[in-house]
């Protein structure tokens, strides 16, 4: 089933759901805790939760870039640095197990994206090309290293792994 609702309450029942995906939803939310505590109160004892939240550099690099809507409702209204992002996530009573970041090359795509003018979905010559040249770097024989190293200073998102307690 799916339901379109403003999540104060979710239309589920308590210590429903064995598994809860949350991604790239905190940062269009007025109330982020309620959120994350309507999650906290679906999922079982144990329960494993996938979260994330948009970047906080991409995100600031966005905002020099995008236009304006992209930060007014219902687009990104809150912008979450790491450290604000985990206290929000332990302080709803989970436990984090995990943590990444990921994304380099969507935070560079997005910032050539709003240069082309062409509808979201849409494709310009300047972003194929960027594929191809993010392409040859992975290939490369240290691309996975270049990845990494590239996904944790400019990631697209952060990726939390958490569990509710037993």
């Amino acid at each position: 089933e799916s339901y379109v609702n403003d999540s104060q309450p979710l239309p589920l029942a308590d210590s429903l759901a064995s598994r809860i995906i949350c991604t790239e939803v905190l940062e269009h939310v007025d109330n982020p805790a309620a959120f994350i505590a309507e999650l906290v109160r679906v999922g079982r004892p144990g329960a494993l939760y996938l979260i994330t939240v948009p970047g906080a550099a991409q995100e600031h690099l966005q905002e020099q870039l995008a236009p304006p809507v992209y930060f007014q409702k219902p687009g990104h209204i809150r912008i979450f640095d790491r450290d604000e992002f985990h206290r929000l996530i332990e302080e709803a009573g989970l436990a984090i197990e995990h943590s990444t970041q990921y994304g380099f090359f969507w935070s560079m795509w997005f910032a050539f994206f709003w240069q082309t003018g062409v509808p979201l979905g849409g494709n310009a010559p300047s972003l194929q090309a960027w594929a191809e040249t993010w392409n040859q770097v992975l290939a490369g024989n240290d691309g996975l290293r270049i990845k990494k190293e590239l996904d944790a200073i400019l990631p697209k998102s952060e990726v939390v792994v958490a569990r509710k307690p037993a």
